[in-house]
Parts: structure tokens; C-alpha cells; sequence
């Protein structure tokens, strides 16, 4: 019975009658096309290595008819996820036609460390969350979700990715978290970024291309403090322009302000930017 409740708390939204779940609790590693039908938990001890080429299958299942994919991928152990400029690691659900909610998410939680290089994250209701935990995520791509790239409570480095075609290229809840976002490209999103509420300004955004949003920025109804996006680039060289595309204080006075200047008024991204190698 305390098991039982264990999961129930784990997994809140989840039937484990019907729901299928494999534990990893050493090392393992995926390589080739791997197929996760229900829920793949790396558990506190285990360690998931994913190497370059793979593609993760999520099978589309939605066993709660929420219209949200139940199949996931859990992690509270470590994950290294080593793909490559050619041959990056795809994570996708096993539609012929890629639409957000076909799978859950990557969920990284409490976990010990989590990196992530060279990856793609496509349909799913949120490609990777990161909470309460450290994480590196470098070179990689997210499109078509609900929410792209979504964090709290956390130490995260995020360099030289890309997030298009999603409802929120990146949603935080920043809370305790400490980090850096840089040379992102973020564009063609409903909400290119989105700080929901607890936001601090302790995560630090800059270099970043956040263009042809339907908001660059949009700032949740919760969030209480102004916050600094200083030294991106929105694709426009006139702050009144920049303004138009920013929801905050100026569209609601009831939210907060969002400082972008001093901005920059050239795309700032090229090929020969290095990421730093383990985070800030």
C-alpha cells in the first residue's frame, strides 16, 4: 500500500493499473531506436546514457483522454543525451504527422545531473522540463510542442539552441534558480518566452535571437517583479517596435515592467560561438 502511494504521488495524473512502467536502476544505454510504450523511470541510483543516432519513440497513448500523450520519459538518476551535429538524438512520438500533446515529456526531477547535447524534442506536450535539479542543454532543437523547454528551481545552462513551432518556446517558473540562457534562437512560437510567476531575475537571458513571436515576451498574471532580458536581439532596431511584441506593464498595469535595453541591433548568432562546456 505505500508503494502504491508513492506512485499515486509521483505520478499524480496517472492510471498505474493501465499504465505500463520500466524502471532503470544501474547504468543503461540507448542507441538505435528505442521504444518507450508507458512510462521509462530513471530511478535515484540509475544512470541513462543515450548515444548519438537514437531515436526515442514515445507511442501515443492517452489512457486519461486528456488529450496529452501519456508515454514519458522520468528521470531522478542522471541522463547524458550525446548526440551530434549529423546525427543528433530524437525524441518524437510514433505519428506519421507531428502535432503537440502526442507524448508527455522528458521530466527531469530532483535528479543528479542532466545534459543534453545535439537533440531533438518534437509533439510533445512539453519536450523537457528540469526541476530542482543541475542540467546542460547545448546545440538543441525543439518544435512543435506545447511548451518547448520548461524550468524551475534549477541550475541550467541553455546555449545555441533552437525553439520554433511550439505554443511557449521556453516557460519558467524561476523560484530558486540560478543559470544562464545565451545564444538561443527562439522564434515562429506563440510566446517566444514566458515567465510565469516566482521570477527573480536570477536566471540571466542575453545574446539570445527572440524574433517573430506572437509575443516576444509574455508575462504570466502572477508574476510579480519587473524583470531584465538586457543584450538580446529582437529582430528590430527601434525600441518602440521592440515594445509592441513585449506583454508586460505597458499592455497591463497590473503586471510588471520587462527591461530590455540596452538591446542589441544585429543577429548576434554564428557557428563558431562556443557554449561553455559543463555550464557556467
Amino acid at each position: 500500500m505505500k508503494f502504491l502511494i508513492f506512485l499515486i504521488l509521483l505520478f499524480p495524473c496517472l492510471s498505474f493499473a493501465q499504465i505500463p512502467v520500466k524502471e532503470i536502476n544501474g547504468e543503461e544505454v540507448w542507441q538505435g531506436q528505442v521504444i518507450i510504450d508507458g512510462i521509462v523511470a530513471v530511478r535515484n541510483e540509475g544512470k541513462l546514457i543515450i548515444k548519438e543516432g537514437t531515436e526515442v519513440v514515445f507511442k501515443t497513448i492517452d489512457i486519461d483522454n486528456d488529450g496529452i500523450g501519456d508515454s514519458e520519459l522520468y528521470v531522478e538518476g542522471e541522463i547524458y543525451v550525446y548526440g551530434s551535429e549529423n546525427l543528433p538524438v530524437i525524441f518524437t512520438s510514433d505519428e506519421p504527422i507531428k502535432e503537440p500533446s502526442q507524448w508527455k515529456y522528458v521530466m527531469v526531477n530532483h535528479a543528479k545531473y542532466a545534459y543534453f547535447e545535439y537533440a531533438i524534442f518534437e509533439s510533445a506536450f512539453s519536450g523537457l522540463q528540469i526541476h530542482f535539479s543541475k542540467g546542460v542543454v547545448k546545440n538543441c532543437i525543439f518544435r512543435s510542442n506545447v511548451d518547448g523547454f520548461r524550468f524551475s528551481t534549477s541550475n541550467i545552462y541553455v546555449c545555441k539552441n533552437i525553439m520554433t513551432k511550439n505554443k511557449h518556446g521556453i516557460r519558467y517558473e524561476e523560484r530558486d534558480s540560478k543559470g544562464i540562457v545565451e545564444y538561443n534562437h527562439i522564434f515562429d512560437n506563440e510566446i517566444g518566452i514566458f515567465p510565469v510567476t516566482a521570477c527573480n531575475d536570477n536566471v540571466i537571458f542575453q545574446y539570445n535571437v527572440i524574433e517573430k513571436n506572437g509575443y516576444n515576451i509574455k508575462v504570466g498574471d502572477e508574476q510579480k517583479k519587473d524583470l531584465t532580458f538586457k543584450k538580446n536581439y529582437f529582430g528590430m532596431i527601434f525600441e518602440k517596435d521592440i515594445k509592441k511584441t513585449i506583454y508586460d506593464k505597458s499592455y497591463d498595469k497590473h503586471l510588471p515592467k520587462i527591461n530590455f535595453k540596452p538591446f542589441l541591433k544585429k543577429n548576434v548568432l554564428r557557428s563558431n560561438i562556443k557554449c561553455l562546456e559543463n555550464g557556467y
